[in-house]
């Protein structure tokens, strides 16, 4: 189940869009494969983790299968608190997979106003597009709510969408 991403770096260069990754920890099942890894945004806690690659085999419901024994996992054998997650809008990704496995939408403000570089670039020549933030809470986290609220006050005063803590977990932060 866990292993090396090396160990599934042939499956992602044949069947994911970004290919493989060397950061993190792997798991790897019947499913298909999910790669784990220190956050790469520099505003999220980094005892928090990133899912960076998710290639699934394409059974029906083999995502949320393959979540749900991640998360037991997880929760065993990994002191994180949350995983965050990213969907490309612009590849054709919806975020179905997130809803189905029970992920929270954390709208970042780029998503909720583009900004006028369109996104930026890492390479100074393609414009990124715009990604769709994702959260599954694990445990509680009392600066889960913080980190991931929009934080734009016009935004704010407009009363578009944030995060929004689960009242599962609110209980455990009073």
């Amino acid at each position: 189940m866990i292993c090396r991403p090396a160990d599934v770096a042939e499956i992602l260069t044949a069947r994911h869009y970004l290919g493989p990754t060397k950061r993190g920890f792997a798991w790897h099942d019947e499913h298909g494969v999910i790669v784990l890894a220190s956050p790469s945004s520099r505003h999220l806690p980094t005892d928090w983790l990133e899912l960076t690659r998710w290639c699934l085999n394409g059974e029906p419901n083999g995502g949320s299968k393959q979540w749900s024994k991640v998360v037991k996992w997880l929760k065993t054998n990994h002191s994180t608190t949350t995983i965050v997650s990213y969907s490309d809008p612009s590849v054709g990704h919806t975020g179905a997979l997130y809803k189905a496995s029970n992920w929270l939408w954390a709208p970042t403000w780029q998503r909720l106003r583009p900004p006028p570089s369109q996104g930026g670039s890492w390479d100074g020549r393609k414009i990124q597009s715009v990604k769709d933030r994702w959260v599954f809470p694990i445990r509680p986290d009392s600066r889960r709510q913080q980190v991931l609220r929009v934080n734009d006050e016009a935004l704010q005063r407009k009363g578009c969408p944030s995060y929004k803590e689960p009242e599962r977990f609110m209980k455990g932060l009073k």
